[in-house]
């Protein structure tokens, strides 16, 4: 609730906190939704540290990724998400470094999980 407040700094001291609580007590999938809003926040600690590239993309970029993957326009993707086509574009200027790809084709041949 404090992060869709806007209130993205203070959010993230929670976020920690609960994804390290549901981590030590086994609640995995609890933990990786602490994580995902942890990363909606623009947390960045080791993001690019990890060898699993959908860590280092932010919650939204993945969504995007995902859905260029499967072959969908920017507009398609746009409708799908409630964005326009323009975010959709920013998002995916902004993924494709953090992948390494350099063209929309190969998101296709990379595992995002």
């Amino acid at each position: 609730m404090v992060r869709r407040n806007r209130r993205r700094t203070d959010a993230r001291a929670h976020l920690r906190a609960a994804q390290e609580t549901f981590r030590g007590i086994g609640a995995a999938q609890w933990a990786d939704r602490a994580a995902a809003e942890l990363r909606a926040t623009g947390e960045t600690l080791s993001r690019h540290d990890t060898d699993d590239l959908a860590a280092r993309l932010t919650a939204q970029e993945l969504q995007v990724v995902r859905l260029a993957a499967t072959g969908a326009t920017n507009k398609q993707i746009a409708a799908q998400l409630f964005l326009s086509p323009k975010t959709v574009s920013h998002h995916l200027y902004r993924a494709f470094p953090k992948l390494g790809v350099t063209v929309r084709t190969e998101l296709a041949h990379i595992d995002l999980g």
